[in-house]
């Protein structure tokens, strides 16, 4: 089923949000920039980049705006109807604001997050919305990070990031990589944590509400250091795109499986919910046909046998608003009784794990 409409070739590259933005006071003091987040932060800045070249019956990733075909998928699947939304929107927020500790980011933009991701079921989506934030509170340490350099230099590895087409369904393709993950560089805390900011920010945009994600996981060079590094990371992040990610996840496909995978797989997998289990495919690592009987070959990179090579500069140039709508999102919904006698200043860096992760 495609879910795209007669302008679905057309590149939408500004995005724009209604939410609260927070603030642009940035600390940019940070001496020690490596040259891949230099030449990130230079896409960002530079001259904008040119539109995607029209690729018929593919949204690019940038693509903000809700397509009749989208409609139809979000009445079908979502219940999201004019009545839905208005008495959803009415409910939450009548269920939010009766509890006196919270504080919640009042917009339409911001409930609609929530409640497409339990279809248009109030107290399911308060619920879950006060779980997350309980989850957040509980490792705010970790996650209240702010420092400009960690999202840059992930953007200008290019470990992870966003593929410049939707596919078919109009889900947005998420993209890692292990071979170009230096973890001397990069430590493992530092990926799982843009790779957080880089979803929980992408779920504002509300044609990724409606058509949710699609991961590849490429594993080719996996190597054993890796593995030890990223354990303990990969629990916490997994754990937390699971309690406060409002996002739908719809397929993991992972290609280039070396043996030594199984040993974070065996750590990860009882965390993970049944559903979200069996939206894992593994596929031969000397065969990528089957991956393309589910994303097409043409808009996948040359990494992957597509025809372009992957980039992030598409997405790395709204950098900016990737971390004010994270940071909007921390600083704008918390529980006043567990804020009391806290500092809101920004932690540089991640030490180490708690233990009880």
């Amino acid at each position: 089923m495609s879910l795209l409409g007669k302008d679905s070739s057309k590149s939408n590259l500004t995005m724009q949000s209604n939410d609260n933005k927070h603030s642009k006071g940035k600390n940019k003091s940070s001496t020690n920039k490596t040259s891949n987040a230099e030449h990130s932060d230079n896409k960002c800045k530079g001259t904008p980049l040119p539109e995607l070249p029209a690729l018929e019956g593919y949204l690019s990733y940038m693509m903000k705006e809700i397509t009749p075909e989208l409609a139809a998928h979000a009445k079908l699947n979502l219940n999201e109807t004019e009545e839905s939304r208005r008495e959803g929107l009415r409910k939450m927020r009548e269920i939010l604001k009766a509890d006196p500790d919270l504080k919640f980011t009042d917009t339409d933009d911001f409930l609609l997050i929530f409640l497409r991701s339990r279809k248009f079921d109030p107290k399911r989506s308060s619920d879950f919305f006060k779980t997350g934030l309980s989850y957040i509170e509980s490792y705010r340490h970790l996650l209240d990070r702010k420092d400009p350099e960690v999202i840059r230099s992930i953007i200008g590895s290019k470990m992870v990031g966003f593929m410049p087409y939707r596919d078919a369904k109009g889900r947005a393709i998420i993209y890692a990589r292990a071979d170009k993950w230096d973890w001397t560089t990069i430590p493992a805390g530092d990926a799982i944590f843009g790779g957080v900011v880089a979803v929980q920010s992408a779920a504002h945009n509300p044609v990724n509400q409606v058509s949710g994600f699609v991961v590849v996981l490429d594993l080719k060079d996996l190597k054993i250091q890796q593995v030890l590094a990223m354990t303990r990371w990969l629990i916490f992040g997994t754990i937390t795109l699971q309690r406060a990610c409002p996002c739908f996840m719809k397929a993991f496909h992972v290609i280039n499986v070396p043996p030594i995978y199984k040993i974070g797989w065996k750590l990860v997998k009882p965390l993970l919910s049944e559903k979200i289990r069996k939206r894992f495919i593994f596929h031969k690592s000397d065969d990528l046909s089957t991956l393309y009987e589910y994303i097409p070959q043409e808009i996948l990179p040359k990494e992957l046998g597509g025809p372009y090579p992957f980039t992030n500069d598409y997405w790395a140039q709204d950098i900016d608003l990737i971390e004010n709508l994270y940071y909007s999102y921390l600083d704008n919904n918390y529980f006043i009784s567990k804020r009391k006698g806290k500092t809101t200043g920004r932690k540089n860096s991640i030490s180490n794990i708690p233990k009880d992760i």
